[in-house]
């Protein structure tokens, strides 16, 4: 494998890394924080706003894991 496809393969890890940043800010983190500090336009806690977050958290983790399965595509 060339230095290029290297930088590539890194690149497109990189990219789904981001991805999976933004996945666990927008559908975890911030429905966490605006209950935590009682925001007026929080959602109630319900199962369904508990289990939304939940399948983000999971879909970050998904996205987390195949960042770095594409790593493993390095060569030296």
């Amino acid at each position: 494998m060339s230095l290029i496809e290297n930088e590539q393969v890194k690149l497109l890890a990189a990219n789904i890394d981001r991805a999976s940043s933004a996945f666990i800010i927008a559908g975890f983190v911030t429905p966490v924080v605006a209950l935590s500090y009682q925001f007026p336009t929080s959602p109630p806690v319900t199962i369904w706003a508990v289990a939304f977050s939940l399948i983000w958290l999971v879909v970050e983790i998904g996205l987390h894991l195949a960042a770095r399965r594409v790593l493993r595509r390095l060569k030296a």
